[in-house]
């Protein structure tokens, strides 16, 4: 396939993504939660929602829908500090995010900008903030001003946005054979419909001649000054979410990323390194697998 016809092919699938995410929503824009059979909880995982500007949610299916959420992402990852994480879940008008500061009460605080009942939104919001939560996201050394290092950030945005699409399709297929009450039956193919959209964009795909070390080596420099470049974060995020796809026990490793405080302010590879260093012998393999796919097997990286 021509680079021509591959940019026409994303282009083509964009299209069908949104009408078939569109019909959907459409479809079960009712609320999902007006009678629940059960109210499951994970012990392991405090999840408290501030009230505000939340829209037409309320504030108790919130932290159900995102208890459920933590509960799929715990089933791949486990986190033992999870037994004691607690979460304040914030709404904001702005781009999501998770604090490097913690709450009054030693709590995370994650801001949402998913508001009414656009639970598929609150889902891939949340699993990515997640996600920053259990890599270590704020086990990094500071400098002189107090400033954490940002060089290797983009590749963390890019796990995570992997790691949140990934949730969306465990999300889909285990509600499909096992939706948590009746109201919630067929809404899993809401969360497989955005994830399809999401992926459709053509950003989001490297043309079928260039392979992702060849696209990082004319883009390293900018990554590396700016990480919150979101289409090649998400492209990134792709390439990314094709490993976890073939091993979903692969994602057990995010829990060993920036173990070291010294490691988000070395070069890439290095970066990589300590990752790879830091995982036991069976979760070693996606540090392993990165190196290669930005194009490093170096002996001293094996």
């Amino acid at each position: 396939m021509t680079a021509l016809h591959s940019i026409r092919w994303h282009g083509f699938r964009v299209l069908i993504a949104t009408i078939l995410f569109a019909c959907t929503i459409l479809i079960t824009s009712y609320s999902v939660f007006a009678a629940p059979e059960k109210n499951p909880s994970d012990n392991s995982l405090e999840i408290k929602i501030a009230r505000g500007n939340w829209g037409q949610a309320e504030l108790a299916d919130i932290q159900r829908l995102l208890t459920l959420v933590a509960n799929e992402f715990q089933s791949y990852v486990d986190f033992n500090r999870a037994r004691e994480l607690n979460i304040r879940v914030v709404p904001r008008s702005g781009p999501p995010r998770v604090l490097y500061e913690l709450g009054s009460e030693g709590e995370y605080v994650v801001h949402l900008s998913a508001r009414d009942k656009r639970w598929y939104q609150y889902a891939y919001q949340f699993a990515h903030e997640l996600c920053h939560i259990y890599s270590n996201y704020d086990h990094k050394e500071r400098n002189d001003k107090d400033e954490i290092t940002t060089i290797n950030q983009w590749f963390e945005e890019s796990l995570c946005e992997a790691a949140s699409i990934f949730t969306l399709q465990s999300l889909a297929k285990s509600w499909e054979q096992s939706p948590p009450a009746r109201n919630w039956v067929g809404y899993a193919q809401v969360f497989a419909s955005y994830a399809d959209h999401l992926l459709a964009q053509v950003h989001r795909h490297l043309p079928s001649v260039e392979s992702i070390d060849h696209w990082y080596d004319e883009h390293q420099e900018s990554l590396r000054e700016n990480p919150y470049l979101r289409k090649k974060n998400e492209l990134v995020a792709t390439a990314l979410l094709q490993i976890f796809e073939q091993d979903t026990h692969l994602l057990q490793a995010i829990i060993y990323l920036n173990r070291g405080k010294t490691s988000a302010g070395k070069d890439f590879y290095s970066y990589l390194n300590d990752w790879h260093r830091a995982s036991p012998p069976e979760s070693k393999m996606l540090a392993a697998q990165v190196m290669v796919l930005f194009g490093n097997s170096s002996p001293q990286y094996k």
